[in-house]
């Protein structure tokens, strides 16, 4: 991710390491693949996760099916941590 910033006539540009990690969200496997109410732990990890990262998995062949689905919106709606909408 690079953001930028403008001040006074200079530019400072910095990059931000992203860092996913899909195992964050073991806790949710079973809300997402069941009608199974998402736990506590649950939300908080799908909360400290960056959007930039959900695209990510939903566009991952091997996860989409996982992280790309009804139940896994409901899921993420919820926890008040709505998925991303323009991937």
């Amino acid at each position: 991710m690079l953001s930028v910033l403008l001040t006074a006539g200079t530019v400072q540009v910095s990059v931000v390491e992203l860092s996913c990690n899909v195992m964050e969200l073991v806790p949710c496997a079973n809300a997402f693949t069941t009608w199974t109410p998402p736990s506590p732990e649950c939300c908080d990890r799908l909360k400290e996760q960056q959007p930039l990262c959900i695209c990510q998995y939903m566009n991952d062949p091997t996860l989409e099916n996982f992280i790309n689905t009804p139940n896994a919106k409901m899921v993420s709606d919820s926890c008040g941590s709505p998925m991303p909408t323009d991937c």
